[in-house]
């Protein structure tokens, strides 16, 4: 996959979207992450796949401009005022799920939250 840009994926029912959350510097997509999010925006759920992965490594949604940080928290809501934005990004996070790389392949658990990463973390590929 393009670690350049997001790709909708399919995954028992589940509409998801993988991306990567490396940085781009001087125009050379840095290694980094894979992510998986539920492919819709918290916002509208506008689907994320539709997006990009901005410099930083964020992932925008098209529909409104909101940036998603690799953990799913909102870190941009471009069209509010400094001091409105703290509050509503504490109300908007994308739904994660678990990832792991192995022999070239990314892994999804298909459940998100903190019971999904502990659940992911142990068990076995």
């Amino acid at each position: 996959m393009d670690p350049a840009t997001p790709h909708p994926v399919r995954l028992l029912g589940l509409s998801l979207v993988a991306w990567n959350d490396g940085p781009t510097v001087d125009g050379q997509k840095q290694p980094g992450s894979w992510r998986v999010f539920e492919d819709a925006c918290p916002h509208r759920l506008a689907p994320m796949s539709e997006g990009r992965v901005e410099a930083d490594g964020n992932l925008l949604c098209s529909y409104h401009g909101w940036r998603f940080d690799s953990g799913g928290a909102c870190s941009d809501l471009p069209y509010l005022k400094p001091e409105q934005q703290q509050q509503r990004k504490l109300c908007a996070a994308c739904r994660s799920y678990p990832t792991r790389v192995e022999d070239g392949m990314l892994w999804v658990y298909p459940r998100s939250g903190p019971d999904g990463a502990a659940e992911a973390a142990a068990t076995e590929l």
